[in-house]
């Protein structure tokens, strides 16, 4: 439960971010369209699946060149951080590391605006010799000179997947 408020709390903090961050509507702007946004939507699968395979092949640049010049927002732990795109590509170019395996698990897309969409789901980071670490994920992409880039990221390690219904109490903890 608390972990489904926290999800709904962190989507709702990112459509307010992505509609402070984009650029308003302005006379003669055509106005968003199914079509615009289901362009949209396949442009940043697209970058999510060739961002997964950066990560698979440790393309350190190009894994770096992903986020916005501006920076990116690091959110986790429930703590958030502006990272300046100086910091972040030091960081990919020096103590990154590359995972054994990587998979996206059930991303979903919704448009924030014309050039913004909030993506929520979770991936499987593989570590050699051991099983892979869950981490639920939610990122904003922003287009930046016309290429949709990741002004925010916030990966938690994801809950335990819930267990079975709990036994029924017995008649001794109700009192009888």
């Amino acid at each position: 439960m608390r972990a489904s408020r926290r999800s709904r709390a962190v989507a709702c903090l990112l459509l307010a971010f992505a509609a402070a961050c984009a650029r308003g509507p302005r006379a003669g702007d055509p106005a968003p369209s199914g079509a615009g946004s289901a362009a949209l939507v396949r442009e940043a699968q697209a970058f999510m699946e060739s961002y997964a395979n950066d990560l698979r092949t440790g393309a350190r640049e190009a894994i770096a060149a992903r986020y916005d010049s501006r920076g990116a927002y690091m959110v986790g732990f429930g703590a958030s951080r502006l990272v300046p795109a100086d910091s972040l590509r030091a960081s990919y170019m020096t103590t990154w590391r590359q995972p054994a395996s990587f998979e996206w698990r059930g991303l979903a897309y919704e448009p924030a605006g014309t050039d913004a969409v909030v993506v929520t789901g979770q991936f499987a980071w593989g570590r050699p010799g051991r099983a892979p670490m869950v981490f639920t994920y939610t990122g904003l992409l922003v287009r930046r000179d016309g290429r949709l880039r990741i002004r925010l990221e916030d990966e938690d390690p994801a809950p335990p997947p819930p267990s079975a219904a709990p036994p029924a109490p017995s008649d001794s903890a109700r009192g009888r």
